[in-house]
């Protein structure tokens, strides 16, 4: 396989990646800050944005994928690379008590890693996902997201039962 990396100087190629999302999508917010482009996306638009961003605008790296707690909502971020020093960061919300999103595995192949410790270490739940299991906590008769700030730290609750 080929790999065609972006051309044009730096500045260039992250107006070209801002202007290409924003006149593609329904994008809340965007920035510029160095090298790095932030656009901020309803979380259903997720999945068409990362794609606009492989297909179209030839960013062809997811390097992680994060989440923040924020108590009632999480902050997920889509960390992508263009592999000449330009990044592209996607920034959505995602609510409820059991939230569940749209996976990207299809899209960037690196996602399935990042979306299985989102879900193991926060309990998103990513729809569509090929193998949605927990990653580094066992699978069986453990409940918890130990990432999530509700998480109790109590070995005599959290692990009763398990001896």
């Amino acid at each position: 396989m080929a790999v065609t990396l972006p051309e044009g100087d730096l500045q260039t190629r992250l107006a070209r990646y801002l202007d290409g999302l924003n006149n593609r999508h329904g994008i809340e917010d965007s920035s510029v800050d160095g090298n790095i482009v932030l656009v901020w996306v309803r979380p259903e638009d997720v999945p068409a944005v990362l794609a606009t961003a492989r297909e179209t605008l030839g960013i062809l790296h997811l390097s992680f994928i994060t989440v923040v707690d924020r108590q009632g909502s999480f902050e997920l971020t889509y960390e992508m690379l263009d592999l000449r020093g330009g990044q592209v960061r996607v920034k959505t919300v995602v609510e409820g008590e059991e939230p569940v999103i749209q996976t990207v595995t299809d899209i960037y192949p690196t996602a399935n890693w990042h979306e299985r410790e989102a879900y193991d270490m926060f309990g998103i739940a990513f729809r569509g996902h090929p193998d949605l299991r927990r990653l580094y906590m066992w699978q069986d008769h453990f409940d918890h997201h130990p990432l999530l700030k509700s998480f109790e730290i109590s070995t005599k609750r959290t692990f009763e039962g398990l001896r």
